[in-house]
């Protein structure tokens, strides 16, 4: 009995009249037990059921066994569709398909009036086109089949986010069934990663009974490992022990021996990807030896790169790959990291939506009707895949300046592939044969792995020259597919590079990699990176050529991006078919050379200047808008104030510490954040740094106060007072709010007390000085010093100047700018 078979009398009940989530780990026989069962349903009998599946391999293998359940070829009561093949009859009640498929007949048919339950199976892998699938589900539901039920199936799932779209559905848990498995760390060693699995492969085999499966990230790992599998046991075991490889990419026969059980008297070997995690079964595996790594397809915002990189799986992940030791007995786990790593796993990877290009679901979205931001997804893209998604779709003339579909995007959509290569398809269509076979072999070569034999060939050109000679490549088998879709031949023998012209269609599908060599030897993209081939030194056409299409990029070590594949292409084509998107500016800059605003009229396109000339600075608004950046960068010393502006700001930050806060601020902060309030309005004709120290800015800044308020300064805070003869002094304000004045001792004979500012609210510090001008005392009291200290300058000054006046009560005593003989 499976594990589900359990929750089959609930979920009969709740389907009825409600959509339902159901959680239940692989090997519990949901995916190949209940369909059977809903099929019977007396609520679907007289309607489809549609299945979907992340996995080709799954809809393939899951609609061979359900059809072998029912005693049927695949493509009678179980049927499947997927991209490029499909087994269906007019007899079929239940379609297996690949979420892609399902959002082609929602944007066909919203209404999906022959369907009555749409299944989406392994819901967990949170695939792009899943969510994006379930949103116009809940969307058709809403808006016109209200009896349309969902089933929503997940080996681990977070119920709680699902509910917020579902919260009407009935939660259902089958515990599954499943042995202990033991738990075996391996740490890597420094050696390539098909050697240490290899070596553990080895243990494992001499250690355990029963099949192995194995994880490894990609294609290029499995067929390294197998190569080193198959060369030992060919050697030391004998033929007993097979090796079989599984990735999506595999020719769908070699997949099919991979889960099939192995023959009496012999074991297996398969190597595979995360595609065998949770969506298939594999009978047989009794342990499973665990990488801990896989491919992820993510795109990097700052370089604009869609790339498959290495990262460490999810525990989650590393979880469900350990039970599948585990389905039929005890099993064992070989994991090629530490225990202390484990540990430190991240609970689960992001789903696909935030971390990938999302220019074909923002197209997808369009043509239904809608802005992504308002489908009721799990997880909404962040601003910059929008920002990114529409800059694609407008060169691709998918949408408008405006943002609305246009007839082409609508189009574009109707192919089912990336817009960029529906775009080169798109085109080829209103050429002859040549173009279109072309198209074909392209957007076959451009979606495949690369090339094994060609890994170090960064020129397309040459990929398609070996393909061509390869008529038997995998990469034929894709193109046909597209051929019979637009319909013309797709062989060797019908491909002409020049008459197809190439150049023209891939700047169909990448017109944002366009790219220009720099003077550094690297190339500007269109779309911003800047980008370099590995090799530099290496020669081919297109690494000599002014002007490339970028088919393929990587992150390096450094700024620039690595080009991996590329194709020349000629300036007059770039010219002649982009025209339209090149953009004319006159671009205003502060030259720190010549100190003033200079003007450059340049022509682009995107990131890429083509033209460019320094013409006068005749728009007066850029010209204060660059003069005020300027100052703010550099400060108010940019301004190079003398000592009376300066006097006058700290006079008046002065009096905004002593009145309160009903007078402005003139901190620094402020001016510079205020610049157009106060600066602004006096910058007209001002372009250079000369004319702007030329403009009266002690009228500019008492255009902050009011008209009170600079009289009351005036009175208050004045810059000069008359000491006891009569003789006027400087006043210095300083920006710590001290007032400060240098004036002979005899000067000041008569002051009982020190003068003040600020209606006596702030005291002045008196600098005192001897009849030669030198520093005698620095005081804020001067009734002290006279009471005080006073008697020993007294005594030290007769002695030094003896003919002029040292009074014994210099408080009282005459002021006298003479000396004693004059008096």
């Amino acid at each position: 009995m499976l594990p589900v078979e359990t929750c089959w009398p609930a979920l009969e009940k709740e389907i009825e009249d409600q959509d339902v989530i159901l959680v239940a780990p692989p090997g519990a026989g949901k995916s190949t037990y209940l369909p059977l069962k809903l099929l019977q349903h007396p609520k679907f009998a007289a309607q489809k059921i549609i299945m979907l599946q992340p996995r080709q391999i799954a809809v393939t293998s899951i609609a061979a066994y359900l059809s072998e359940q029912l005693g049927e070829p695949v493509g009678q009561t179980i049927g499947y569709r997927m991209r490029g093949e499909s087994k269906v009859s007019a007899n079929t009640r239940l379609e297996i398909v690949t979420e892609g498929l399902l959002t082609r007949l929602l944007q066909n048919d919203p209404e999906l009036a022959n369907v009555g339950l749409i299944i989406f199976d392994e819901f967990h892998e949170r695939n792009i086109h899943s969510d994006f699938a379930l949103a116009l589900c809940l969307e058709v539901k809403q808006a016109i089949r209200d009896d349309l039920r969902l089933l929503v199936m997940s080996a681990t799932l977070d119920a709680a986010a699902v509910t917020k779209l579902l919260p009407d559905a009935k939660q259902l848990e089958s515990l599954g069934r499943s042995f202990p498995v033991a738990d075996h760390y391996r740490p890597r060693t420094k050696s390539p990663l098909e050697q240490d699995v290899f070596q553990v492969i080895r243990e494992a085999v001499d250690s355990h009974e029963g099949d192995l499966l194995v994880f490894l990230p990609g294609a290029r790992q499995i067929l390294a490992t197998q190569q080193l599998c198959t060369d030992y046991f060919a050697k030391y075991h004998a033929p007993e022990i097979e090796t079989h490889t599984l990735f999506g990419q595999l020719d769908k026969h070699k997949q099919r021996l991979a889960i099939q059980p192995a023959k009496q008297g012999r074991r297996k070997i398969v190597l595979a990807t995360n595609i065998a995690e949770t969506s298939l079964t594999i009978d047989g595996i009794k342990v499973v030896i665990d990488s801990g790594l896989e491919n992820v397809a993510n795109f990097n915002w700052q370089r604009r790169i869609q790339q498959l990189s290495m990262k460490q799986i999810s525990k989650a992940s590393a979880i469900q790959r350990a039970g599948r030791a585990g389905r039929l007995s005890p099993g064992d786990c070989y994991r090629l990291w530490s225990k202390e790593t484990q540990q430190r796993l991240i609970a689960q990877r992001a789903p696909e939506i935030l971390e990938t290009d999302i220019s074909g679901l923002y197209l997808d979205a369009k043509v239904w009707g809608s802005e992504l931001s308002e489908l009721p997804l799990l997880d909404h893209p962040t601003s910059s895949q929008l920002d990114y998604a529409k800059s694609v779709l407008l060169l691709l003339g998918a949408i408008d300046s405006s943002n609305k579909l246009t007839a082409h995007g609508r189009a574009l959509n109707s192919f089912g592939c990336h817009p960029r290569l529906a775009g080169l398809l798109a085109l080829s269509q209103q050429g002859d044969s040549f173009q279109k076979t072309l198209a074909c072999l392209l957007v076959a070569l451009l979606e495949f792995r690369p090339i094994n034999e060609l890994r170090r060939e960064t020129e397309l050109r040459q990929h398609l020259v070996f393909l061509i000679s390869n008529p038997s490549h995998p990469i034929w088998v894709q193109g046909k597919r597209w051929a019979k879709r637009i319909g013309c031949s797709c062989d060797s023998r019908s491909v002409n590079l020049e008459k197809g012209k190439l150049s023209q269609l891939l700047s169909s599908a990448y017109p944002d990699q366009i790219a220009r060599l720099r003077d550094n030897g690297a190339y500007q993209l269109v779309n911003g990176t800047g980008a370099k081939y590995y090799n530099p030194n290496a020669q081919s056409a297109a690494m000599l050529s002014k002007w490339i299409i970028v088919t393929k990029l990587t992150v390096g070590e450094q700024a620039d991006a690595i080009i991996q594949l590329a194709e020349p292409i000629d300036e007059a084509l770039v010219f002649g078919l982009f025209k339209d998107h090149f953009e004319q500016q006159c671009e205003y800059t502060w030259s720190q050379t010549l100190n003033k605003v200079v003007a450059r009229e340049k022509q682009s396109f995107g990131a890429i200047i083509l033209r460019e000339k320094q013409v006068e600075a005749a728009d007066p608004a850029k010209c204060e808008e660059i003069v005020l950046d300027q100052v703010r960068q550099q400060g108010l010393s940019f301004l190079t104030w003398h000592d009376r502006i300066w006097t006058f700001i700290h006079r008046a930050s002065l009096a905004r510490k002593v009145e309160g806060d009903c007078w402005p601020d003139f901190s620094e902060s402020t001016l510079l954040a205020e610049l157009e309030q106060w600066l602004q309005p006096f910058l007209d004709g001002i372009e250079n740094a000369t004319k702007l120290q030329q403009l009266d800015w002690s009228t500019i800044l008492k255009t902050r106060l009011t008209w009170d308020q600079q009289q009351y300064l005036q009175k208050h805070y004045p810059v000069k007072i008359k000491d006891a003869t009569g003789q006027e002094c400087k006043l210095v304000y300083s920006a710590d709010g001290q007032v400060e004045m240098q004036v002979k001792m005899q000067h000041m004979y008569g002051y009982d007390s020190s003068p003040s500012v600020a209606n006596g609210k702030v005291p002045i510090t008196l600098t005192l000085l001897s009849p030669a001008g030198r520093p005698l005392q620095k005081t804020q009291d001067l009734t002290g010093f006279w009471q005080g200290s006073y008697a020993d300058v007294q005594k030290e000054m007769k002695g030094r100047y003896p003919k002029h006046f040292w009074p014994d009560n210099p408080a009282t005593a005459q002021a006298t700018t003479r000396v004693k003989k004059y008096m």
